[in-house]
């Protein structure tokens, strides 16, 4: 799996109320202690996905999902080329679309010339990088990785980066949800740079609406 990226472009994240979980096995929210490890060591002996609520688990289906369907660079050079030479493109493919017309006006203003200048400017883009890492029309998005890791950081009060028992919760729940978790040799602890990194770049998004959604979430599902 590729390199650490927390500024990737994911799927829109869905802001809509939670239904509460059932409640064999479930995690209670409170009381927590400020390092989070008293909840933390309950997580990581329980199913993650009894300990939050389906709307979460969804969003991080949805997010490890679109990184899995996500073309190459390598791939995506090969439609805009195409585009390039043809002067048309496929405008059912979202990708496509990001990069020739990212706004729905320019529509009106397409024509063949543009077209193919929208192609050689993308295109150019596009061959600067590596050509087998994954292409996201919007790179600003949040990681699927950082995206769990944030859900564990707020449901356990903003634990240490290097909290051993944190980063055991995310590997759990990543797996849970479908995420490749055989792909960097680490293991949770210290050491492990991959969540460690990911639960540090989950704190740039602490005053974000998203983390709001996430608190509004977890509480709502009280369990």
């Amino acid at each position: 799996m590729e390199t650490f990226d927390s500024k990737r472009s994911r799927r829109p994240w869905t802001d809509r109320w939670a239904v509460r979980i059932e409640q064999a096995g479930a995690i209670s929210l409170a009381p927590i202690d400020p390092s989070g490890s008293s909840l933390a060591n309950k997580l990581v002996n329980a199913s993650p996905l009894a300990a939050f609520p389906r709307v979460l688990i969804g969003a991080l289906r949805a997010s490890i999902e679109a990184e899995l369907a996500a073309p190459t660079r390598s791939e995506m050079a090969k439609k805009v080329l195409a585009a390039r030479q043809s002067r048309q493109f496929d405008e059912t493919d979202s990708n496509m679309l990001a990069l020739i017309e990212p706004n729905f006006s320019e529509r009106r203003k397409r024509t063949p010339e543009r077209i193919r200048k929208r192609a050689d400017k993308a295109l150019r883009g596009l061959r600067q990088g590596k050509g087998n890492k994954s292409f996201f029309a919007r790179p600003e998005g949040i990681a699927s990785a950082t995206l769990c890791a944030l859900m564990v950081s707020v449901k356990l009060n903003w634990p240490a980066v290097t909290n051993r028992n944190a980063q055991a919760v995310c590997e759990a729940l990543y797996a849970a949800s479908g995420g490749d978790v055989e792909r960097r040799g680490g293991t949770p602890n210290r050491t492990d740079g991959f969540w460690r990194d990911h639960l540090r770049a989950a704190r740039e998004w602490r005053s974000s609406i998203l983390t709001s959604i996430i608190e509004r979430e977890l509480n709502y599902c009280v369990l």
